[in-house]
């Protein structure tokens, strides 16, 4: 599926990164421009880890299904009859053409090329003109299964036959987040996936940036002058590519609103201390969920080429808030609230990607407050040696 080849960059070059926060320089700028490097890291990174691609909840009945094209292999995930997911590939067996798009609620999969017809399981039912023919056996032909596996509601998916399930490498994320019940929160919308003119690495989180490019939108609605960071969480693991921080605040239930404090009720069962804490946690290599005492936020990318990218995020809150007669009144509220830091965030993603083009494009140094970007560069970098190192 994915070609496993060597470095085009020799793996040299990355040792300058792999140092400590007040030593360790960017990424070699080719990194984010070299279609041969991009190569190399769908084999290297994405042939081989859990990819992040909805929410179970979002196909909550028995047909319903959503479609998602991942590093160029269309998927569609699909809740079956017994009530579990199945991710299949979503490329008919006879000429390739997909055979569903979006999102929706069906009985049974048709390609409108040739009216091939799928079971919600991806096993072939009808072949026109070759349905009787007796040298075609329909009983053989499926839908390929892709693996998947559903943490806390989330739906992962891996090419990988042999890599360890999600919830063993999620394990401390797991019982740090037990209380904000993950599992049985909805979403407010389905994720909205658009276009970004940037390489997938471009979307690392740090909180050096909020106080500069975030000055007038972010920092105007959340108290920053009363928060400190926490880069030390006890789910930080840098080998299993789960990497954050907290902002913990001196007061309870605040939140980047209008009003400086949550819209909706605070989640059931949160200490004291986690109603004062947003929790920034990236499950490497695609996906960041912020933990807030009312809601969680999930956002998710993937790479559609060298340069470009695309990106989505959503809320997440138990289906008593999104019942309230006010959510809807509530929830946009928040959403456009929070407009302008996701548009300055995009600039920023762009701008960067425009000069890591350039000739005199840097290896710049690191903040302090920039040490989960170091940390993200040592799981990526140590993956890049073991595909180097393995490689045909």
């Amino acid at each position: 599926m994915f070609t496993s080849i060597r470095s085009p960059i020799p793996l040299q070059e990355f040792d300058a990164s792999d140092k400590t926060t007040n030593d360790a320089v960017s990424l070699p700028p080719e990194a984010f421009i070299s279609d041969d490097f991009f190569n190399f890291e769908k084999g290297a990174i994405f042939a081989h880890e859990w990819l992040c691609i909805g929410r179970a909840n979002d196909i909550p009945n028995k047909g319903d299904f959503f479609t998602i094209d991942l590093i160029n292999e269309p998927l569609i995930a699909v809740r079956q009859a017994d009530g579990s997911i199945k991710v299949m590939a979503n490329v008919c067996r006879h000429r390739a053409m997909k055979v569903a798009d979006g999102q929706g609620n069906a009985r049974r999969f048709r390609c409108p090329y040739h009216s091939w017809v799928y079971g919600l399981n991806g096993a072939l039912q009808s072949a026109p003109d070759l349905n009787e023919n007796p040298c075609f056996d329909k009983s053989t032909i499926s839908l390929p299964e892709i693996r998947s596996e559903i943490w806390q509601g989330f739906i992962f998916v891996t090419f990988d036959k042999d890599i360890p399930p999600i919830s063993q490498r999620l394990e401390s994320l797991t019982d740090y987040l037990r209380n904000w019940d993950l599992e049985n929160l909805v979403s407010a919308e389905p994720l909205q996936f658009f276009d970004v003119e940037a390489n997938w690495k471009v979307f690392g989180d740090e909180c050096y940036h909020c106080a500069h490019l975030h000055s007038q939108s972010w920092c105007e609605m959340y108290d920053t002058s009363s928060e400190m960071i926490d880069y030390e969480a006890s789910y930080n693991s840098i080998d299993q590519g789960v990497i954050g921080y907290n902002l913990v605040s001196l007061k309870p239930d605040l939140s980047p609103t209008r009003t400086g404090r949550n819209l909706q009720p605070i989640l059931k069962g949160l200490t004291e201390e986690q109603r004062k804490t947003l929790v920034y946690a990236t499950i490497a290599p695609n996906m960041l969920i912020i933990a807030m005492p009312d809601k969680v936020k999930y956002f998710l990318w993937y790479p559609t080429g060298t340069q470009t990218s695309v990106f989505a995020a959503t809320w997440l809150y138990p289906q008593s808030t999104i019942d309230q007669d006010n959510f809807q009144e509530t929830w946009k509220m928040e959403v456009e609230d929070l407009k302008q830091v996701m548009l300055e965030d995009i600039f920023a993603w762009e701008s960067v990607q425009k000069g890591l083009r350039s000739t005199n494009a840097p290896r710049g140094r690191y903040a302090p407050s920039e040490v989960v970007l170091v940390r993200l560069n040592k799981w990526l970098i140590n993956r890049y040696r073991n595909a180097d190192l393995n490689s045909n």
